[in-house]
């Protein structure tokens, strides 16, 4: 049985106003504590909510002052390249670490629709690990038809680049690792298509991206389409783990009883009850 840590986490994107997080926070909240899921080694299993930044604080102060045993943790869905200053609308990493536990970076629609380069990433990844929090370093193709081997390439050029960026920016790898980093395949062309890419690419991707980082350790998660009844095949069974390590769940995260799903498939996996 593979022991790296299954990580879940549910971006909610901006779907939702806050007090809609909130009240989708603490119905995720009852639901764990309603079927024990405090029983599993939280060193095993890892489950994160990720709010839109409006959402971020009150999500935080619900479960630290209503649910402080059910085991989640808090997500940014981003941050900021820069430090603490005079940077309008910004969020530095710096003042993420009371209320956040892990960033995401660098996700596909960041990268769209903000232009963030590699160099812009590598900064983001620099910050976060240096503030103490885990990056969750988003990757992906937009090729749907590609051969594997050309999809695995692509990808591994991408995180050497994002690597490299933070290197630059006084963050070695080795240093994200320590951090806590993981990273999350997310193939553009299955994000919110129903279509998820198979089990053998996220497995390619997976294998394939310790191999080139040297970081046996790794944990890669998969996102794009993730749907609770498919979480088990993702994950395996506490007996036979795949080379999948958790999943960044968009869409199925927004209603409790799909995610609730997923976590219970996860803390099979992951060797709880």
């Amino acid at each position: 049985m593979s022991a790296r840590q299954i990580t879940i986490i549910a971006n909610w994107k901006a779907n939702l106003p806050p007090s809609d997080e909130v009240d989708l926070a603490r119905r995720i909240a009852e639901g764990l504590r309603s079927e024990g899921r405090h029983t599993v080694d939280p060193s095993r299993l890892r489950v994160l909510l990720a709010p839109s930044t409006l959402g971020l604080v009150p999500v935080a102060s619900l479960i630290r002052r209503e649910f402080p045993t059910s085991g989640l943790q808090i997500a940014a869905q981003d941050v900021s390249a820069g430090g603490p200053g005079a940077f309008t609308g910004e969020s530095p990493a710096d003042h993420l670490v009371a209320i956040a536990s892990a960033v995401i970076v660098g996700h596909s629609e960041r990268r769209r629709d903000h232009h963030e380069s590699a160099e812009v990433v590598g900064r983001k990844l620099a910050r976060v690990a240096r503030a103490g929090l885990a990056p969750v370093l988003c990757l992906g193709d937009d090729l749907p038809n590609a051969e594997t081997e050309v999809r695995v390439s692509l990808v591994q050029s991408q995180c050497a680049q994002a690597l490299d960026a933070a290197a630059q920016h006084g963050c070695a790898p080795r240093e994200l690792l320590a951090a806590g980093l993981a990273i999350a395949y997310e193939p553009i062309w299955a994000i919110g298509t129903g279509r998820p890419a198979s089990l053998a690419i996220g497995e390619a991707i997976a294998r394939g991206l310790r191999a080139s980082t040297g970081m046996v350790d790794l944990a890669v998660l998969y996102g794009g389409s993730v749907e609770a009844a498919a979480a088990a095949s993702w994950l395996g069974t506490s007996a036979g783990r795949t080379e999948i390590d958790g999943l960044l769940v968009g869409g199925a995260s927004l209603e409790e009883g799909h995610f609730l799903a997923i976590v219970r498939a996860a803390a099979r996996a992951a060797g709880g009850a």
